[in-house]
Protein backbone atom coordinates (compact mmCIF):
# COMPACT_ATOMS: atom_id res chain seq x y z
CA UNK A 1 0.00 0.00 0.00
CA UNK A 2 0.84 3.20 -0.71
CA UNK A 3 1.97 5.71 1.95
CA UNK A 4 1.34 9.43 1.52
CA UNK A 5 2.78 12.23 3.31
CA UNK A 6 0.18 14.00 4.88
CA UNK A 7 1.09 18.16 4.21
CA UNK A 8 -2.05 20.14 1.56
CA UNK A 9 -2.22 22.57 -0.88
CA UNK A 10 -4.23 26.09 0.50
CA UNK A 11 -5.58 26.39 -2.77
CA UNK A 12 -7.47 22.62 -2.57
CA UNK A 13 -8.98 24.00 0.58
CA UNK A 14 -11.70 26.86 -0.07
CA UNK A 15 -14.36 24.77 0.28
CA UNK A 16 -13.35 23.25 3.48
CA UNK A 17 -12.90 26.72 4.78
CA UNK A 18 -16.78 27.68 3.88
CA UNK A 19 -17.60 24.18 5.59
CA UNK A 20 -15.69 25.39 8.83
CA UNK A 21 -16.81 28.75 8.92
CA UNK A 22 -20.56 27.00 8.26
CA UNK A 23 -19.98 25.02 11.30
CA UNK A 24 -18.67 27.81 13.41
CA UNK A 25 -21.90 29.73 12.95
CA UNK A 26 -24.37 27.03 13.71
CA UNK A 27 -22.20 26.05 17.01
CA UNK A 28 -22.96 29.82 18.29
CA UNK A 29 -26.36 29.28 16.88
CA UNK A 30 -26.41 25.82 18.80
CA UNK A 31 -25.03 26.82 22.09
CA UNK A 32 -27.09 29.86 22.75
CA UNK A 33 -30.74 28.16 22.53
CA UNK A 34 -29.47 24.85 23.30
CA UNK A 35 -28.15 23.59 27.38
CA UNK A 36 -24.92 21.53 26.64
CA UNK A 37 -24.34 18.92 28.69
CA UNK A 38 -21.28 15.99 28.99
CA UNK A 39 -19.60 14.70 26.42
CA UNK A 40 -20.85 11.37 26.79
CA UNK A 41 -24.49 10.87 27.24
CA UNK A 42 -25.21 9.00 29.85
CA UNK A 43 -27.64 6.17 30.25
CA UNK A 44 -30.43 6.67 32.44
CA UNK A 45 -29.65 2.93 33.52
CA UNK A 46 -27.18 3.81 35.52
CA UNK A 47 -26.78 4.66 39.03
CA UNK A 48 -25.90 8.49 40.62
CA UNK A 49 -22.63 7.77 41.58
CA UNK A 50 -22.14 6.07 38.29
CA UNK A 51 -22.94 8.88 36.30
CA UNK A 52 -21.72 11.79 38.55
CA UNK A 53 -18.02 9.42 37.89
CA UNK A 54 -18.67 9.46 34.16
CA UNK A 55 -19.93 13.24 33.95
CA UNK A 56 -16.78 14.47 36.11
CA UNK A 57 -13.93 12.37 33.53
CA UNK A 58 -15.99 13.80 30.88
CA UNK A 59 -15.55 17.55 31.84
CA UNK A 60 -11.82 16.93 32.59
CA UNK A 61 -11.30 14.97 29.13
CA UNK A 62 -13.60 18.19 27.88
CA UNK A 63 -10.87 20.79 29.78
CA UNK A 64 -7.57 18.69 29.08
CA UNK A 65 -8.09 18.30 25.20
CA UNK A 66 -9.31 22.82 25.22
CA UNK A 67 -6.36 23.06 26.48
CA UNK A 68 -3.95 20.71 24.17
CA UNK A 69 -5.69 22.06 21.38
CA UNK A 70 -4.67 25.75 22.52
CA UNK A 71 -1.18 24.63 21.49
CA UNK A 72 -1.34 23.31 17.91
CA UNK A 73 0.11 25.19 15.67
CA UNK A 74 -0.94 25.33 11.95
CA UNK A 75 1.50 26.58 9.20
CA UNK A 76 1.71 27.96 5.45
CA UNK A 77 4.53 27.58 3.38
CA UNK A 78 5.16 30.70 0.86
CA UNK A 79 4.48 28.05 -1.97
CA UNK A 80 0.77 27.54 -0.23
CA UNK A 81 1.58 24.10 1.01
CA UNK A 82 0.16 23.53 4.55
CA UNK A 83 0.90 21.79 7.49
CA UNK A 84 0.47 21.17 11.77
CA UNK A 85 3.02 21.67 14.78
CA UNK A 86 2.71 22.51 18.09
CA UNK A 87 4.44 24.41 20.60
CA UNK A 88 7.48 22.43 22.05
CA UNK A 89 8.69 24.72 24.94
CA UNK A 90 8.16 28.28 26.35
CA UNK A 91 10.70 29.54 24.15
CA UNK A 92 8.40 29.87 21.31
CA UNK A 93 10.09 26.61 20.01
CA UNK A 94 7.37 24.52 17.09
CA UNK A 95 8.28 21.35 16.00
CA UNK A 96 6.56 19.68 13.30
CA UNK A 97 7.55 17.49 10.02
CA UNK A 98 10.50 18.18 7.33
CA UNK A 99 8.52 17.79 4.29
CA UNK A 100 5.93 20.36 5.67
CA UNK A 101 8.69 23.04 5.59
CA UNK A 102 10.94 21.60 2.86
CA UNK A 103 13.21 24.49 1.62
CA UNK A 104 11.56 27.28 2.98
CA UNK A 105 13.58 29.76 5.80
CA UNK A 106 10.48 31.42 7.12
CA UNK A 107 6.81 30.16 7.31
CA UNK A 108 3.68 31.34 8.70
CA UNK A 109 2.28 30.14 11.98
CA UNK A 110 -1.36 30.48 13.19
CA UNK A 111 -2.33 29.94 16.28
CA UNK A 112 -5.91 28.52 17.79
CA UNK A 113 -6.99 31.66 17.95
CA UNK A 114 -5.93 32.76 14.55
CA UNK A 115 -3.22 35.17 14.98
CA UNK A 116 -0.73 35.11 12.50
CA UNK A 117 3.27 35.05 12.98
CA UNK A 118 6.23 34.69 11.10
CA UNK A 119 8.55 31.51 11.99
CA UNK A 120 12.32 31.13 11.28
CA UNK A 121 13.37 27.59 10.64
CA UNK A 122 16.04 26.62 12.99
CA UNK A 123 16.39 22.99 12.40
CA UNK A 124 15.68 20.29 9.79
CA UNK A 125 17.25 16.81 9.18
CA UNK A 126 17.70 15.49 5.25
CA UNK A 127 16.59 12.14 6.71
CA UNK A 128 14.06 12.37 9.68
CA UNK A 129 11.42 13.73 9.21
CA UNK A 130 11.53 16.23 11.37
CA UNK A 131 11.84 20.09 11.86
CA UNK A 132 11.80 23.06 13.78
CA UNK A 133 10.62 26.12 13.68
CA UNK A 134 11.49 29.46 15.86
CA UNK A 135 8.10 32.02 16.76
CA UNK A 136 8.96 34.55 18.43
CA UNK A 137 5.68 35.67 19.59
CA UNK A 138 4.84 32.48 21.29
CA UNK A 139 7.63 33.05 23.90
CA UNK A 140 5.96 32.26 27.63
CA UNK A 141 3.52 30.17 26.04
CA UNK A 142 2.43 26.94 27.72
CA UNK A 143 3.80 24.07 25.71
CA UNK A 144 1.85 20.32 25.03
CA UNK A 145 3.10 17.62 27.74
CA UNK A 146 5.82 15.05 26.57
CA UNK A 147 5.29 11.55 26.95
CA UNK A 148 9.33 10.43 27.65
CA UNK A 149 8.84 7.56 30.32
CA UNK A 150 6.80 5.28 28.55
CA UNK A 151 7.00 3.96 24.83
CA UNK A 152 3.41 3.43 22.70
CA UNK A 153 1.96 0.04 23.09
CA UNK A 154 -0.87 -1.80 20.89
CA UNK A 155 -4.29 -0.89 21.82
CA UNK A 156 -3.45 2.34 23.56
CA UNK A 157 -5.96 5.38 23.08
CA UNK A 158 -4.66 7.99 21.05
CA UNK A 159 -5.66 11.26 19.91
CA UNK A 160 -4.65 12.90 16.67
CA UNK A 161 -4.63 16.82 16.18
CA UNK A 162 -3.98 18.84 13.39
CA UNK A 163 -5.18 20.77 10.57
CA UNK A 164 -6.45 17.82 7.82
CA UNK A 165 -7.68 19.77 5.01
CA UNK A 166 -7.64 22.49 6.51
CA UNK A 167 -9.65 22.13 9.24
CA UNK A 168 -7.53 23.89 12.20
CA UNK A 169 -7.74 22.23 15.30
CA UNK A 170 -9.14 19.08 14.37
CA UNK A 171 -9.22 15.91 16.48
CA UNK A 172 -9.63 12.56 15.99
CA UNK A 173 -9.70 9.32 18.04
CA UNK A 174 -8.11 5.79 17.59
CA UNK A 175 -5.68 3.30 19.11
CA UNK A 176 -2.20 2.10 18.15
CA UNK A 177 -2.75 -0.77 15.99
CA UNK A 178 1.15 -1.49 15.48
CA UNK A 179 4.48 -0.38 16.49
CA UNK A 180 8.35 -0.85 15.46
CA UNK A 181 7.14 -0.33 12.00
CA UNK A 182 9.85 1.07 9.08
CA UNK A 183 9.60 2.24 5.83
CA UNK A 184 11.09 5.41 3.17
CA UNK A 185 9.62 7.80 1.57
CA UNK A 186 12.09 9.60 -0.31
CA UNK A 187 14.51 11.15 1.00
CA UNK A 188 13.31 10.45 4.64
CA UNK A 189 13.39 7.59 6.09
CA UNK A 190 11.27 6.38 9.13
CA UNK A 191 12.26 3.70 11.40
CA UNK A 192 10.65 2.21 14.84
CA UNK A 193 7.19 3.97 13.81
CA UNK A 194 4.12 3.63 15.62
CA UNK A 195 1.01 2.53 13.70
CA UNK A 196 -2.32 4.00 14.66
CA UNK A 197 -6.29 4.36 13.36
CA UNK A 198 -7.43 7.68 14.13
CA UNK A 199 -8.32 9.19 11.05
CA UNK A 200 -5.85 11.63 9.26
CA UNK A 201 -5.52 13.77 5.95
CA UNK A 202 -3.51 15.97 4.44
CA UNK A 203 -2.66 18.91 6.43
CA UNK A 204 -2.21 16.74 9.89
CA UNK A 205 1.31 16.82 8.71
CA UNK A 206 3.65 17.31 11.93
CA UNK A 207 0.71 17.59 14.56
CA UNK A 208 1.02 15.54 17.54
CA UNK A 209 -0.08 12.23 18.59
CA UNK A 210 -1.80 12.20 21.92
CA UNK A 211 -2.23 9.53 24.88
CA UNK A 212 -6.36 10.15 25.42
CA UNK A 213 -5.29 9.40 28.93
CA UNK A 214 -2.98 11.33 29.86
CA UNK A 215 -2.89 13.87 26.81
CA UNK A 216 0.68 13.74 26.60
CA UNK A 217 2.60 14.13 23.41
CA UNK A 218 3.69 10.40 21.92
CA UNK A 219 4.40 11.19 18.35
CA UNK A 220 4.91 13.22 15.39
CA UNK A 221 1.96 12.91 13.03
CA UNK A 222 3.67 11.88 9.55
CA UNK A 223 2.52 9.84 7.06
CA UNK A 224 -0.90 8.17 6.22
CA UNK A 225 -2.41 4.95 4.43
CA UNK A 226 -5.50 5.81 3.31
CA UNK A 227 -6.29 2.83 1.43
CA UNK A 228 -6.28 1.35 5.25
CA UNK A 229 -7.23 4.18 7.18
CA UNK A 230 -3.77 4.23 8.70
CA UNK A 231 -1.78 6.77 9.84
CA UNK A 232 2.05 6.71 11.06
CA UNK A 233 3.23 8.84 13.94
CA UNK A 234 6.95 9.54 14.26
CA UNK A 235 7.75 8.51 18.79
CA UNK A 236 8.77 11.82 20.26
CA UNK A 237 11.61 9.80 22.55
CA UNK A 238 13.39 8.82 19.68
CA UNK A 239 13.81 12.54 18.59
CA UNK A 240 13.75 14.80 21.01
CA UNK A 241 17.72 14.95 21.58
CA UNK A 242 17.77 15.99 18.23
CA UNK A 243 14.93 18.59 18.39
CA UNK A 244 16.45 19.94 21.69
CA UNK A 245 20.50 20.36 19.88
CA UNK A 246 18.43 22.70 17.42
CA UNK A 247 17.08 24.67 19.83
CA UNK A 248 20.42 25.44 22.11
CA UNK A 249 22.54 25.67 18.74
CA UNK A 250 20.10 26.62 15.43
CA UNK A 251 21.39 25.95 11.84
CA UNK A 252 23.21 28.19 10.41
CA UNK A 253 22.28 27.16 6.79
CA UNK A 254 19.54 24.54 5.80
CA UNK A 255 19.69 22.09 3.75
CA UNK A 256 18.32 21.98 -0.20
CA UNK A 257 16.06 19.09 -0.66
CA UNK A 258 15.73 19.10 -4.87
CA UNK A 259 12.55 17.11 -5.27
CA UNK A 260 10.66 19.92 -3.39
CA UNK A 261 12.17 22.94 -6.18
CA UNK A 262 8.35 23.85 -6.79
CA UNK A 263 5.81 22.37 -3.98
CA UNK A 264 6.16 19.55 -1.93
CA UNK A 265 5.34 15.80 -3.87
CA UNK A 266 1.96 15.77 -2.37
CA UNK A 267 0.69 18.83 -2.37
CA UNK A 268 -2.17 18.04 -4.49
CA UNK A 269 -5.88 19.33 -4.97
CA UNK A 270 -7.64 16.77 -2.94
CA UNK A 271 -10.56 14.64 -5.10
CA UNK A 272 -14.13 14.45 -4.49
CA UNK A 273 -14.00 11.00 -2.78
CA UNK A 274 -11.14 12.29 -0.53
CA UNK A 275 -13.26 14.80 0.95
CA UNK A 276 -16.15 12.73 1.16
CA UNK A 277 -13.96 9.87 2.94
CA UNK A 278 -12.79 12.65 5.54
CA UNK A 279 -16.01 14.26 6.26
CA UNK A 280 -17.57 10.93 7.47
CA UNK A 281 -14.52 10.04 9.56
CA UNK A 282 -14.59 13.34 10.92
CA UNK A 283 -18.26 12.96 11.57
CA UNK A 284 -17.39 9.33 13.64
CA UNK A 285 -14.71 11.45 15.25
CA UNK A 286 -16.70 14.02 16.41
CA UNK A 287 -19.47 11.71 17.99
CA UNK A 288 -16.92 9.17 19.60
CA UNK A 289 -15.51 12.35 21.56
CA UNK A 290 -18.75 13.55 22.21
CA UNK A 291 -18.44 16.68 20.05
CA UNK A 292 -22.20 16.29 18.31
CA UNK A 293 -22.40 20.31 17.58
CA UNK A 294 -19.62 19.77 15.19
CA UNK A 295 -21.08 16.21 13.84
CA UNK A 296 -24.41 18.25 13.50
CA UNK A 297 -22.79 20.85 11.95
CA UNK A 298 -21.45 18.46 8.88
CA UNK A 299 -25.58 17.40 8.06
CA UNK A 300 -27.16 19.32 5.13
CA UNK A 301 -30.20 22.12 5.39
CA UNK A 302 -32.65 18.97 4.77
CA UNK A 303 -31.17 16.34 6.96
CA UNK A 304 -31.32 18.99 10.15
CA UNK A 305 -34.68 20.49 9.08
CA UNK A 306 -35.88 16.94 9.48
CA UNK A 307 -33.93 16.65 12.52
CA UNK A 308 -33.82 18.55 15.45
CA UNK A 309 -30.37 18.85 17.43
CA UNK A 310 -32.01 17.92 20.39
CA UNK A 311 -32.91 14.55 18.68
CA UNK A 312 -29.59 14.33 16.87
CA UNK A 313 -28.42 14.28 20.07
CA UNK A 314 -30.33 11.94 21.89
CA UNK A 315 -29.85 9.34 20.01
CA UNK A 316 -26.35 8.58 21.14
CA UNK A 317 -27.82 8.48 24.76
CA UNK A 318 -26.37 5.21 25.02
CA UNK A 319 -23.42 5.45 23.13
CA UNK A 320 -19.93 4.64 24.94
CA UNK A 321 -17.52 4.58 21.66
CA UNK A 322 -17.76 4.81 18.02
CA UNK A 323 -15.03 3.64 15.28
CA UNK A 324 -14.32 3.52 11.91
CA UNK A 325 -13.15 -0.02 10.26
CA UNK A 326 -13.07 0.43 6.99
CA UNK A 327 -14.25 3.01 4.64
CA UNK A 328 -14.93 3.56 0.80
CA UNK A 329 -16.02 6.34 -1.09
CA UNK A 330 -17.68 6.13 -4.70
CA UNK A 331 -18.43 9.50 -6.76
CA UNK A 332 -22.46 8.91 -8.88
CA UNK A 333 -23.07 12.05 -10.53
CA UNK A 334 -21.22 15.08 -8.63
CA UNK A 335 -22.21 13.49 -5.22
CA UNK A 336 -20.41 10.69 -3.73
CA UNK A 337 -21.31 7.18 -1.35
CA UNK A 338 -19.24 6.89 1.05
CA UNK A 339 -19.71 3.02 2.67
CA UNK A 340 -17.95 2.56 5.58
CA UNK A 341 -17.99 -0.46 8.56
CA UNK A 342 -18.17 1.02 12.12
CA UNK A 343 -17.83 -0.56 15.53
CA UNK A 344 -20.54 0.48 17.96
CA UNK A 345 -20.00 -0.51 21.78
CA UNK A 346 -23.91 0.74 23.77
CA UNK A 347 -25.38 0.13 26.96
CA UNK A 348 -28.20 -2.56 25.87
CA UNK A 349 -30.14 -3.42 29.26
CA UNK A 350 -27.86 -2.18 31.56
CA UNK A 351 -24.90 -3.83 29.88
CA UNK A 352 -22.04 -3.01 27.48
CA UNK A 353 -22.33 -4.56 23.46
CA UNK A 354 -20.38 -3.91 20.77
CA UNK A 355 -21.43 -4.97 17.19
CA UNK A 356 -20.41 -4.01 14.06
CA UNK A 357 -22.83 -1.51 11.58
CA UNK A 358 -22.99 -0.82 7.91
CA UNK A 359 -23.15 3.06 7.25
CA UNK A 360 -24.07 4.45 4.04
CA UNK A 361 -23.14 8.52 3.97
CA UNK A 362 -24.38 10.28 1.09
CA UNK A 363 -22.38 13.32 0.81
CA UNK A 364 -22.47 16.03 -1.77
CA UNK A 365 -21.23 19.76 -2.04
CA UNK A 366 -23.93 22.24 -0.33
CA UNK A 367 -23.61 25.70 -1.60
CA UNK A 368 -19.52 25.27 -1.99
CA UNK A 369 -19.47 23.15 1.46
CA UNK A 370 -19.23 19.20 1.64
CA UNK A 371 -22.57 18.40 3.74
CA UNK A 372 -23.83 15.10 4.79
CA UNK A 373 -26.91 14.92 2.84
CA UNK A 374 -28.37 11.36 4.26
CA UNK A 375 -27.06 8.71 6.67
CA UNK A 376 -28.46 4.99 7.25
CA UNK A 377 -26.98 2.31 9.02
CA UNK A 378 -28.02 -1.16 9.67
CA UNK A 379 -26.39 -4.01 11.42
CA UNK A 380 -23.88 -5.93 9.73
CA UNK A 381 -24.47 -8.88 8.74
Amino acid sequence: MKKNWISSILVSIALIVLTVWGGLMLREEIQQNVREEPSYLISNQLDSSQRNFIEQLSLNREEALFEAQQKVIQIETPIGSIGSGFIYNTEGAVVTNAHVVANASEVTVITADSARYTGIVIGISETEDIAVIQVDELQGKEPLELELNREAQVLDQVLALGSPLGFQNTVTAGEINGINRSFTIEPFIYENIDQFTAAISPGNSGGPLLNSDTMKVIGINSAEEPEQNLGYSIPITDVKDQIDEWIASPMQELPSFENYADQPQDAVVPTLEEQALYIAQYYLSSIEFGDYVTAYSLLGADYQNETSFNTFKDEFRNLLSISLKSSEGIAISGEVEVRATVEKEEIVSGKSEKKLYSYRFLITDENGQMKIKRLEYQEAE
